[in-house]
């Protein structure tokens, strides 16, 4: 512990967060720059601009280490272009924790390993993180995090680790602190007691990943840059020394092929980068590696509102965090990340989370909370996941300071850059730019990075925390809406709130919502198909984040949103209907709604022919929309009309327990025929042993568990 303490004292102690150390050539100082060159452009405009321009830098790939790029580029005066296969954060940049941590588990490998370079991307990650803040005020809020001790000793480590991440962090940073057992169980209450010591509260930053990339990408197109998502690089282009100077692309929405020169290309497309690499050299050695993570949301009363819990020596020694966002909360744990084929089939596939993932994370809750909690299955309101790009390990990234991603020079003349965090999405970028100034022999009008603290994202000028107050006092909008706005949006958000439709009522008085349970209004719709929003699917998971949070909200609103959008877009009915179709796709398959995994556990149905036909006909008469399911509401009323006098409610919560239903507050046909089954006709016992022998098969099944990627190699963090 001393030596480790000793080389803090070498990296400079508590004025480490204002060093000049220098990472790989980032410069730390920033230039003022002139203000934005152009409103915003639109997408056919950046198309028509695709033909005759001959820009000095294009990037491939609109995840957020692309689109900051793109700013990085654009805010130093280079003609810059970005093209995005599918939509602007549609990969990995809009599947994460929400989280912008500055790397506590790297922070607990340094000290224990004594691991310099685990020690110094901690650093940078702070530093980074309180760059982003300045970049996107209104994006990003910091959030309180409880870490639970559960065992004496491990106060006094916990509290170095604390002690150190706090004098890392810049000036300004909330303090860390002390809560007993007792005090941590009033936070948090569905935490199991047991062996609580207690915990420690510390902070960390939130923020929304979609709308954040997002905004870099169309802050970029406000600098000059011409972006557009829905854009499939085919080939690769060459000049004439050989060298790769552009790419041809296809647009995705017409079938129409444009030809993109640059001077120099940037490959940023994560988890793909080497399919990319195998463009420009068809024997590139492989530079990628990826993990697969997921997280699921669950309703509110999982988590404290405004504070997260993140215990990352969990009894199974895994770990696993509570995060609220958005009104919901977000439960994701270690064991879930695993090395996965490289082969490019496996990788470009719509990435699918498995019903295997969600009983293995229902599993780990339920080992987290207190015993007298039921955590169902019929909670787990979405679910999502994504590949995660880390470079394979080699001599020459572990000669990098930070040993967590590379920019790399192909033989061609193509950068490209692997790994990294969405805490360090501007370092990667400014490096990549760095490097294509040099390798392009660009003469750029700014030779260093601006958006350090010189540069912020359109709206984040202006806003205040306070500024949702006069969008209520001024058009009469509901607190959580104008909310909504303000930190959507930024100042633009009065924009958005000047095109809002009357609401019809006395109030409030603008502001038609899509869902009485979300803030999203149909303004929003609007401003979306204004920001690149191209398809029913960019409006709902990325423009809109119900998708992200409640598939079956999001199913509910595609025809009123399509209809917005078609309007807007000028849709026809037959593409209506397809855009509904194909969304409905995607939320069946990437958002968790239904179950993707091979491997069904359900249990027999107990009924004779006759019955089971009696009552799937009273199943049928109830569901009258044709939805596929009925209220529980409605099932009490069956079991009356059936003949029971008194509908036995505790009898039937538990059953319901058992069953383990999709959804709350209602069951489709064969969680009714389970129902029926159990309290009409008296069969609970059935029911329990059938799900004991379920209960076996799901044990079986999660021991299969995959490899853990070591954390070294995952960036740290939640």
């Amino acid at each position: 512990m001393a030596k480790f303490i000793q080389m803090a004292v070498m990296f400079g102690s508590s004025k480490l967060a204002n060093s000049n150390y220098r990472f790989d050539d980032v410069s730390p100082v920033a230039e003022q720059i002139p203000q934005m060159k152009r409103e915003l452009p639109t997408r056919k405009m950046c198309l028509d601009a695709f033909k005759s321009n001959h820009y000095d830098v294009l990037i491939i790939g609109g995840g957020v280490v692309g689109a900051g790029c793109a700013l990085d580029a654009a805010t130093r005066g280079l003609k810059t272009a970005l093209v995005e296969g599918d939509d602007f954060g549609s990969g990995t940049s809009s599947k994460s924790s929400k989280l912008l941590h500055g790397g506590f588990r790297d922070l607990e490998q340094a000290i224990r390993r004594f691991d310099r370079a685990a020690f110094r991307r901690v650093q940078r990650s702070l530093m980074e993180r309180s760059k982003i803040g300045h970049l996107a005020p209104h994006l990003n809020q910091p959030v309180p995090i409880m870490l639970p001790i559960h065992h004496w000793w491990q106060a006094p480590l916990y509290y170095l680790e604390l002690r150190l991440y706090h004098m890392l962090a810049p000036k300004g940073t909330k303090d860390f602190q002390y809560v007993s057992a007792d005090e941590a169980v009033d936070i948090f209450p569905m935490m199991r007691r047991g062996d609580l010591f207690g915990a420690y509260v510390f902070y960390e930053r939130q923020y929304d990943d979609a709308r954040m990339c997002l905004s870099v990408a169309l802050t970029a197109a406000r600098y000059g840059a011409d972006i557009c998502n829905h854009m499939k690089v085919e080939r690769l282009l060459k000049n004439k020394d050989g060298n790769i100077g552009g790419a041809q692309a296809v647009d995705q929405l017409t079938g129409k092929s444009y030809t993109i020169r640059a001077k120099i290309v940037i490959n940023a497309t994560g988890h793909l980068s080497d399919s990319v690499r195998l463009m420009e050299d068809p024997m590139a050695e492989q530079l990628c590696t990826s993990s697969w993570g997921s997280i699921a949301v669950f309703p509110r009363f999982y988590c404290p509102q405004h504070v997260g819990v993140f215990d990352p020596h969990t009894k199974d020694g895994g770990s696993i965090f509570f995060l609220p966002w958005q009104g919901h909360t977000l439960v994701g744990t270690s064991n879930e990340a695993c090395d996965v084929p490289g082969n490019k089939a496996a990788l470009c596939a719509p990435p699918q989370p498995s019903e295997r993932e969600v009983q293995c994370l229902l599993e780990g809750i339920q080992h987290f909370v207190s015993p007298s909690f039921d955590v169902r299955r019929c909670d787990v309101l979405a679910v999502w996941g994504g590949f995660k790009a880390m470079p394979v390990e080699s001599a020459a990234l572990n000669n990098t300071p930070l040993r967590n991603h590379v920019v790399n020079l192909g033989p061609r003349n193509m950068v490209s850059i692997v790994g990294g965090t969405w805490s360090s999405f501007r370092m990667l970028a400014e490096k990549a730019v760095n490097a294509a100034i040099k390798y392009g022999n660009i003469d750029a009008l700014r030779p260093r990075s601006v958006t350090a603290d010189a540069c912020k994202l359109d709206g984040a000028n202006g806003w205040t925390p306070r500024m949702f107050i006069r969008l209520v006092r001024d058009f009469g909008m509901e607190r959580d809406v104008a909310e909504h706005l303000s930190n959507t949006y930024g100042s633009n958000a009065f924009k958005v709130a000047v095109n809002a439709s009357n609401s019809g009522k006395g109030w409030p008085i603008v502001g038609k919502r899509l869902h009485s349970e979300f803030p999203y209004i149909e303004a929003d719709v609007k401003q979306g198909v204004r920001d690149f929003a191209c398809t029913l699917v960019d409006m709902v998971a990325r423009r809109l984040r119900v998708a992200f949070l409640n598939v079956q909200v999001a199913d509910e609103i595609l025809p009123q949103v399509a209809n917005v959008m078609g309007r807007e877009l000028k849709w026809s009915s037959e593409r209506k209907a397809k855009e509904i179709d194909d969304t409905r796709r995607f939320l069946s398959t990437q958002m968790g709604q239904l179950s993707g995994d091979p491997v069904q556990l359900s249990v027999p149905i107990k009924m004779s022919v006759r019955q089971v036909h009696k009552y799937v006909t009273h199943f049928r008469t109830l569901d009258e929309n044709n939805t596929g399911y009925v209220t529980i509401s409605n099932c009490c009323k069956a079991m009356k009309a059936m003949g029971v006098k008194e509908v036995p409610v505790d009898l039937m919560h538990n059953v319901l327990r058992d069953i383990d239903c999709h959804a709350q507050g209602k069951v489709n046909l064969y969680e009714f025929l389970l129902l029926m089954s159990a309290v009409v006709q008296g069969d609970t016992e059935y029911l329990r042993y059938a799900k004991i022998c379920i209960d076996q098969k799901l044990v079986s099944v999660s021991n299969q568990q995959p490899r853990a990627v070591p954390v070294e190699r995952a960036c740290g963090g939640p």
